[in-house]
């Protein structure tokens, strides 16, 4: 009976050594493989924060003109406008118009240009230049070029008026005209401008110019 406990002792401690080697080569095993590390939801329900990329427009490039503006106006000057800007605009930079200013003799809806001068007459002011664009060859006074002849891209309503055939009413149809599809590129284009026919340029064309 002692001989069959002795057996049995040790084959108990040889199954307790084969099942303490395998319990170390599963250990072994899970440390090579790494700990199993899971996303951790967060808590509070709030979405992870992610970066959004959002593509940005080309800059538009405004171009930046200057414009010389004098008469009875506030702080007459040098005025930085920008492109595309009305005969509004500088008045109002220029610290607006004086109460004496007669507005009534002005486009105020006029496009200014670069190194353009624009002038704003008071009331009973004697007839005077009232835009004078591109100073310099042959002294433009703003009814046209030295030579005398009126600008219809720069003339007022009633300079406009002193033109053969050239009332009131295609006066206005000029200035609209010029507002709308921009400055006229030859003096042939005024034939474009509604009420304005072959006859009518014919008896103005020499009397007219463009820049």
């Amino acid at each position: 009976m002692f001989h069959l406990d002795r057996i049995q002792q040790r084959l108990f401690i040889a199954m307790a050594l084969i099942i303490a080697v395998l319990s170390g080569i599963l250990i072994y095993d899970n440390n090579l493989a790494g700990p199993d590390i899971r996303p951790v939801a967060d808590p509070t329900g709030s979405p992870e924060p992610s970066v959004s990329v959002t593509a940005q427009p080309n800059d538009s490039v405004i171009s930046i003109i200057k414009v010389y503006i004098t008469g009875a106006v506030r702080h007459p000057g040098v005025i930085t406008l920008e492109e595309g800007d009305r005969l509004a605009d500088a008045i109002e930079l220029a610290g607006g118009a004086l109460p004496d200013a007669d507005l009534d003799r002005v486009n105020l809806a006029q496009r200014v240009r670069d190194e353009g001068m624009y002038h704003i007459p008071k009331v009973g002011e004697e007839a005077t230049p009232i835009v004078t664009e591109h100073p310099g060859a042959g002294g433009n006074n703003g009814t046209g070029s030295g030579s005398g002849k009126v600008n219809i891209n720069t003339a007022d309503q009633k300079t406009l008026e002193t033109l053969p055939g050239i009332g009131p009413v295609r006066a206005r149809n000029i200035i609209k005209y010029r507002e709308e599809n921009g400055p006229f590129k030859s003096i042939e284009e005024i034939m474009n401008v509604s009420g304005i026919g072959e006859k009518t340029f014919e008896g103005l064309k020499d009397m007219i110019c463009t820049s």
